[in-house]
C-alpha cells in the first residue's frame, strides 16, 4: 500500500483495523506516527462532543424561550407606544398649527384697521359705482351709492378667507366693511378692541363686518347700510 493510500483510508476512519493499514504503519516509521497522530486527535473531538447535559437543561430552554418572547412582546409595545406618541404628538402640532392660523374673524378685521389707513385703490383707479357694484357682485350683493363716498374697495383676507373690504367716508370719519363669504365662521355681534369698535350681520350666506373708531354712531352707520347694501337681483 503505498503512503497516499495509507493516509486516505486513516483520514476517513482512524479506527479502521485492516490488517493492511497495520502492516503500512509497521513497514514505515513515518506512516505509524501519523495514525496515531489522528487517533489522538479524533479522541479528542469524541470527548469534546461527549459533554454531559445537564438535569435542568430543559428548564433553562424553556425560560431561555419565554425570556425571548416577553423580550420581543416588550420591544413591539414600545414600538406601539412610540407610534401612539407620535401620532398623538402630529395632531397636537396640527391643531396648534390650525388654531395659529385660524383666529376669529372679528379679531382678524380688528387687526386688518391698522393697516387700512394706508390702503389705496389698486392701480389707483377711480372709484365709480360701477366699480364698486362690478366687485360686490361677486358677494352676491350691491349697494346704493347714496350711502357716500367710497375712498377704497380692495381684497384681504381675514382668517385666510378672501374677502372684500371696503373705506366709505360719512360725516362721522372713515368706516370700514367687510365682506366675508363664509358663514361658517360667524363674528359676535358688538366686539372692540382699545382703539376701534365692530358689529357685524349677515347678508344670505354672507358675513358683513362694521368697524369705526371708538367714538363712532356704529349702530346709525350700520342701519343706514342694511337700507343700502341689498342682494344682487
Amino acid at each position: 500500500m503505498d503512503e497516499l493510500e495509507f493516509r486516505r483510508r486513516i483520514y476517513a476512519n482512524p479506527a479502521d483495523d485492516d490488517d493492511a493499514l497495520y502492516t503500512a504503519a509497521q513497514s514505515d516509521a513515518d506512516n505509524e506516527a501519523f495514525w496515531k497522530d489522528i487517533k489522538s486527535l479524533d479522541d479528542k473531538l469524541r470527548n469534546a462532543a461527549n459533554v454531559p447535559v445537564p438535569d435542568d437543561l430543559a428548564n433553562k430552554l424553556i425560560l431561555n424561550t419565554s425570556l425571548v418572547e416577553f423580550n420581543q412582546h416588550k420591544r413591539r409595545n414600545r414600538w406601539y407606544i412610540g407610534l401612539a406618541a407620535s401620532v398623538a404628538f402630529t395632531c397636537g402640532i396640527a391643531l396648534t398649527a390650525w388654531q395659529q392660523q385660524h383666529t376669529e374673524l372679528d379679531q382678524a378685521a380688528l387687526t386688518h384697521m391698522y393697516y387700512a389707513e394706508h390702503e389705496q385703490p389698486v392701480g389707483n383707479a377711480r372709484i365709480t359705482p360701477q366699480l364698486v357694484n362690478a366687485k360686490l357682485a361677486q358677494f352676491g350683493a350691491e349697494l346704493d351709492p347714496s350711502i357716500g363716498k367710497i375712498a377704497s374697495i380692495n381684497y384681504c383676507l381675514l382668517d385666510t378667507i378672501r374677502s372684500l373690504h371696503m373705506i366709505i367716508e360719512t360725516p362721522q370719519g372713515r368706516m370700514s366693511v367687510f365682506l366675508v363669504p363664509d358663514n361658517s365662521q360667524v363674528a359676535p355681534n358688538e366686539f372692540s378692541d382699545p382703539v376701534y369698535k365692530g358689529t357685524s350681520y349677515a347678508l344670505q350666506k354672507t358675513n358683513v363686518l362694521v368697524i369705526g373708531e371708538k367714538s363712532a354712531d356704529l349702530p346709525a352707520f350700520t342701519s343706514q347700510l342694511q337700507q343700502r347694501l341689498k342682494l344682487s337681483t
